[in-house]
């Protein structure tokens, strides 16, 4: 079985979030794919070693490993 398309996908995808977190850090503005809402990055939460990134409407949700 060739795997080759689904590797180019899944690290394609990786770099993009990678891409999203480096700006959001930064202080530049992104915007939900789904609903165009501002994402939001907060390293700060209630679980201590993790951040999220996140819309208003929970359309992009993604968890982050803090180290």
């Amino acid at each position: 079985m060739d795997f080759s398309a689904l590797d180019k996908k899944t690290s394609d995808s990786f770099a993009k979030q990678r891409n999203m977190l480096k700006k959001l850090a930064k202080g530049h503005t992104m915007h939900c794919e789904t609903c165009k809402g501002v994402l939001t990055l907060n390293l700060q939460t209630e679980q201590p070693g993790k951040g999220i990134v996140r819309c208003a409407k929970g359309c992009t949700d993604i968890v982050l490993e803090l180290a």
